[in-house]
Order: C-alpha cells, then structure tokens, then sequence
C-alpha cells in the first residue's frame, strides 16, 4: 500500500495555498506495492531506469546525473519502534527542478520534521533549500546514533576496568556487529556527497554548495569517528579475551597446584587403606591421630615447597 504525499512550497517556509502559486513540489511515498511504478512512469513521467532505482528492494548510497535530473539515495537511521536503528532506511531522491520525489520503504523521523516544520511555516524555501535539509536531518541523527556508541563503549571500557564476565563480551560483539553495518552504508555515502559537490549541473547552481561540502565534511568525520569506535572495541575484545584467558589460566594454576598438593595425600590415606597385615598403627589407639597428623605435615610441608619454587 502506497502512502503518496504532495506538498507544495510556497517559497516562503510554508505549504502552498490554493491561490498561491507553488514554487516547487515535493511529492514523497512509503511504497509496497506496484502501482507506485505505475504512477513514476505514467503520471510523474520518470524514467525508467530511474523508476527502478526509487523503487528497489536494496539500494546502496550514491549520486547520478541523469538527463536533467539528479538521482540521490542516501540512509537514515531507522528510528521507528522495534527496530534496531544501525538498519539504516534508505532514501531515495529524484530532483529535476521543478519537483523533489522521495521514496522510502520506511518512515523516517527527518522527513516526517521537515514536514511539521512546513506546517509551521519555517521550513525549506525552495526544493534546493528542501534537499539540503533531507541531507542535514540524516546526518545529524547518524551522528546522534554514534555518539551514542561512542558513549556506550567508554561505558564498557570502564566496566573492563572493574572486571570481566561473558555478558561483556556479548555486548562488545553487539556494538562491532552495529559498526560494521553503519560504516557499509556511511563511507558510499560520504563519497556520494562528496561527488555531489563537484557536480558541474544546471540543477545545483541554485544549491548552497558550501553546505554540501560541510555535509560531506560532516560524513568524512562520523566515518572517522566510526572507525575510531571500531578500533576502541577491537581493543576492548582483545583486552577482555586476554582477561578472561588469565582468568582460566590462574584458575587452571590452583587446580594443578590443589591436585600436586593431594595427590600424595590422596596416595597415603589410599595406602593406610589396604586390609594387609603390617600396616603401623593398626592396634593403636592414637593410630588414626598418627595418620591426621602425618597428613598435616604432609601438606604443610608440600605448600612450603611450592611456596618457596614460586609456584603460586
């Protein structure tokens, strides 16, 4: 079911009125069907190949220069209830000058404030000013996404500090496994926007060009910091595995060190054991006391002996 949308600009921050006359449109649509293909190519007149870009199942960031239109598909974090928000929506963006079509399979919290702004009146001018601020609103929320993972993993570096546990490590493996998805969409991204400001077209001489080299700027930095992240919780896993490896290894040591200790002991109480005639202290009363106590010296002298090797 397609939720198609037309908004009218009426240059001035606002939507359109009926008397006014529109300085562009923006027509946007959650698609999940196949009408919408029908209504690109027949209605709206898109072309084909560019039909089947708006309306893919999977797409990959990147810019295209087209006839006279410019293709953008760009990602956004995916904010909506029970979903994780590094299974990043993707945008898709056709702009010829006179109208901006933005398809989605998912809403996105960015376009859903642009448009309450336009119902206040203080939102994008032109559909120039209206891109900038689709490409500025998905931008800021990815930074808030990896602030937020840079916040958790200082979180996990200091529970690293006070010890480690397997539930740790869990949640480590959550966080790179979140990186890596957010990186494999945010560097074509950042190289989109990039190839977006040096485009020579007639479309973007209208554009702020200045603000696309910031957002690409601003990419180029969530990147960086994405790859720092990756790097401190490649450093926290190698630090908790080594942790964890000294824990086993120091719990292995007093095993082996509790088995050298009884294993003489263990053969002595096995020996005094043995129903065979000559076994001392048999007829003794103290005989059991003997024993108790050949064993205290046993062990005492056994843990002296390691204690002195540096055993433990």
């Amino acid at each position: 079911m397609s939720t198609r949308q037309s908004i009218q600009l009426d240059g001035s921050g606002g939507r359109s009125g009926p008397q006014q006359r529109p300085v562009g449109t923006w027509v946007r649509f959650n698609w999940e069907d196949a009408n919408d293909r029908g209504w690109l190519e027949h209605e709206a007149g898109v072309d084909e190949l560019i039909a089947d870009s708006l309306l893919a199942e999977d797409t990959r960031p990147r810019v295209v220069e087209h006839d006279d239109g410019l293709l953008l598909i760009l990602r956004g974090v995916n904010l909506n209830a029970g979903s994780r928000p590094e299974d990043m929506i993707s945008l898709r963006l056709w702009f010829d000058g006179e109208r901006l079509i933005s398809t989605s399979r998912f809403p996105l919290r960015t376009v859903d404030g642009i448009i309450h702004k336009l119902e206040e009146g203080t939102g994008p001018t032109t559909l120039a000013d209206l891109l900038l601020e689709l490409m500025e609103g998905l931008a800021e929320r990815t930074d808030e996404l990896i602030e937020s993972i840079e916040e958790e993993i200082d979180e996990l570096e200091a529970q690293l500090l006070d010890g480690a546990d397997r539930e740790l490590r869990s949640r480590i493996g959550q966080i790179r496994r979140s990186i890596i998805v957010i990186r494999r969409y945010l560097a074509p991204q950042r190289d989109a926007l990039a190839r977006l400001s040096t485009i020579n077209h007639p479309l973007l001489a209208a554009m702020d060009r200045g603000r696309i080299r910031e957002q690409a700027d601003a990419l180029t930095r969530l990147v960086e910091d994405l790859d720092m992240a990756r790097e401190r919780g490649a450093m926290i896993h190698e630090q908790l595995l080594t942790r964890l490896s000294d824990q086993l290894n120091t719990r292995m040591y007093l095993l082996s060190i509790v088995a050298a200790i009884f294993l003489p002991l263990g053969f002595l109480t096995g020996l005094f054991g043995i129903n065979v005639g000559g076994m001392p202290w048999v007829e003794s009363e103290m005989g059991f006391w003997w024993v108790i106590l050949l064993i205290a010296a046993l062990g005492t002298g056994l843990g002296i002996w390691l204690k002195r090797r540096r055993w433990f």
